[in-house]
């Protein structure tokens, strides 16, 4: 089990592997990613594996992560109100320097809600090439409702999360799909991810 919020490591051909185990609402994992990306500044492509972020999380990690990959502010995710407005949520670069070198991102059943938004936020942003299945599909941004006899309190989806492209969150698919969770077996989307950095 792990018990860190991020884990980073160095694979062969100098490319790098930053993993996210269930913790984009943990507040210390932005630091833990700086600290981890830091480690990996000179390698010629990176690896970010959301595959195990079932649990979702908030903006408040998730953006400053965005923010690492660009170097002026950038649209990542529309959201589009009951009433049919929308807004454009965008990222401002972060960290004292910007990683600039081809960045794969791995999705699948267990990438969920800020997950989701990340994984729709790199490809929105054409910073990073997705690779992997279908996604949790979460339909929607949650609030709490609180039921005015009982007291108890209910998230429900109140809005919509789309991609740039005006596709909704939960029925984005990734462009190279490639099976993301075969259990004990070989790691395909990391190997195809691999393959396709060192092509």
């Amino acid at each position: 089990i792990p018990t860190e919020p991020v884990s980073a490591n160095q694979l062969d051909g100098n490319v790098g592997y930053i993993r996210f185990d269930n913790s984009l609402g943990n507040g210390e994992t932005v630091a833990a990613f700086d600290a981890g990306l830091e480690t990996l500044r000179t390698t010629d492509g990176l690896i970010i594996d959301l595959r195990n972020t079932p649990g979702g999380g908030n903006t408040d990690v998730a953006e400053p992560i965005l923010g690492r990959f660009v170097t002026t502010s950038t649209d990542y995710q529309k959201t589009i109100y009951a009433d049919g407005s929308e807004t454009v949520r965008a990222v401002e670069p972060t960290g004292a320097w910007t990683y600039k070198q081809p960045v794969i991102v791995l999705a699948g059943r267990w990438t969920g809600s800020m997950g989701e938004g990340m994984i729709i936020g790199f490809d929105g942003m054409q910073r990073g090439t997705v690779i992997g299945s279908k996604m949790a599909r979460l339909a929607g941004g949650t609030e709490p409702v609180t039921l005015p006899f009982t007291g108890v309190s209910l998230w429900l989806p109140t809005y919509d999360l789309r991609h740039l492209d005006d596709t909704p969150r939960h029925r984005w698919e990734p462009a190279i799909s490639v099976v993301a969770d075969n259990g004990n077996a070989a790691d395909l989307a990391l190997e195809a991810s691999l393959q396709r950095l060192r092509e």
